[in-house]
């Protein structure tokens, strides 16, 4: 069977290659050109390149800046502006990688894609399964929560449930140049450093932010800001106004583009609301459910409620802080990903 693999340059994708060639899959690489040339990491295609080489296998470079923009990048600068935490990681996964990527690699005569992610794909009397990695430290199945079951269905994840260590070791030991190459980190077309996402989407969108005030949770006015794009839920650090205690982002609102500051206690609740519940796994039990609101969190119990209109209520069964408009919750039955959604 063939199969293409996203090759971004970096070890992950560089292995998972290498592996489906030992497994006796016929094999492609390519790229996605998904940034112009200001924004795109330099030498990220060549490496690629280079790695595809070595294996000799065919490579391909799509040009997906156009489609990166309207996905993701508008997605990205919208949420910001109407007061929302987006995750574009989530949404580049569904719309270019298992989207845009799949269809070319289809046109290209491949039956499968396949990525450097860490999670696992079983097939259950013939419907694909979306898992956790067993590597929980690596595990990627929370930014794939949003893929469509035919997605998933075309989807392979050569490493699994491989430890990064074991990776580079095993790139290493092929002679891959990328072997030791760092692992792409926060949000890949969003420099480093204080205030880069702002600047990028004054850049991007080109208009200024709005400024606005800071609210106690009465609705007094407690001091100014310039942008509510600077804060998210939870957020202490970084806000540079002096209120004589420790006070915290507790909402924003793009309305009047204010900032409601609050003590940390506000910060907790026990519900999280989805619009679009992207269910993968219908037959779960209610009885074994967890649920985390953002990555990097440990699940917890949970309980879900699904509605006619496709939305679903997530009850978290004890308090979790700073549930935040525009991230993702996603709730695991076991090892299983029962779905997700983005959060209102």
């Amino acid at each position: 069977m063939r199969v293409l693999v996203a090759m971004s340059g970096g070890v992950d994708s560089t292995v998972a290659a290498k592996i489906l060639m030992e497994e006796g899959w016929e094999v492609g690489g390519a790229y996605m050109r998904m940034l112009p040339p200001e924004l795109s990491a330099p030498g990220d295609s060549c490496d690629a390149e280079r790695a595809a080489k070595r294996l000799g296998i065919p490579f391909y470079i799509f040009d997906m800046v156009s489609d990166f923009r309207k996905n993701v990048l508008d997605y990205f600068c919208d949420a910001y502006l109407n007061g929302n935490t987006p995750n574009p990681c989530v949404v580049c996964n569904r719309m270019m990688k298992f989207g845009a990527f799949y269809r070319e690699a289809k046109k290209l005569g491949y039956e499968r894609i396949a990525t450097g992610h860490y999670a696992r794909v079983i097939r259950e009397n013939g419907t694909p399964l979306l898992l956790r990695s067993e590597n929980r430290k690596k595990d990627q199945s929370y930014f794939l929560h949003g893929l469509s079951r035919s997605q998933l269905d075309c989807a392979v994840f050569p490493l699994e449930n491989s430890d990064k260590e074991h990776v580079r070791a095993a790139a290493a030991s092929f002679g891959f140049e990328n072997a030791a190459k760092k692992d792409s980190q926060d949000i890949c077309f969003v420099k480093k450093g204080p205030g880069a996402y702002v600047e990028f989407i004054e850049s991007f969108t080109g208009s200024k932010m709005k400024c606005g005030n800071f609210t106690d949770p009465e609705g007094s006015v407690i001091g100014t800001h310039e942008g509510i794009a600077r804060y998210t839920v939870g957020q202490r650090k970084g806000v540079r106004t002096a209120f004589g205690k420790p006070l915290y982002v507790i909402s924003k609102s793009a309305l009047d583009q204010s900032v409601v500051m609050g003590e940390d206690a506000l910060l907790y609740s026990d519900v999280v609301r989805i619009a679009n519940f992207n269910l993968l796994y219908p037959d779960f039990n209610p009885d074994n459910l967890t649920a985390k609101h953002r990555y990097g969190q440990q699940d917890v119990p949970a309980v879900l409620a699904l509605d006619d209109a496709g939305g679903a209520l997530i009850q978290f069964k004890k308090p979790q802080r700073a549930v935040t408009p525009g991230q993702f919750a996603v709730v695991y039955d076991g090892e299983i990903v029962v779905g997700g959604g983005e959060i209102l």
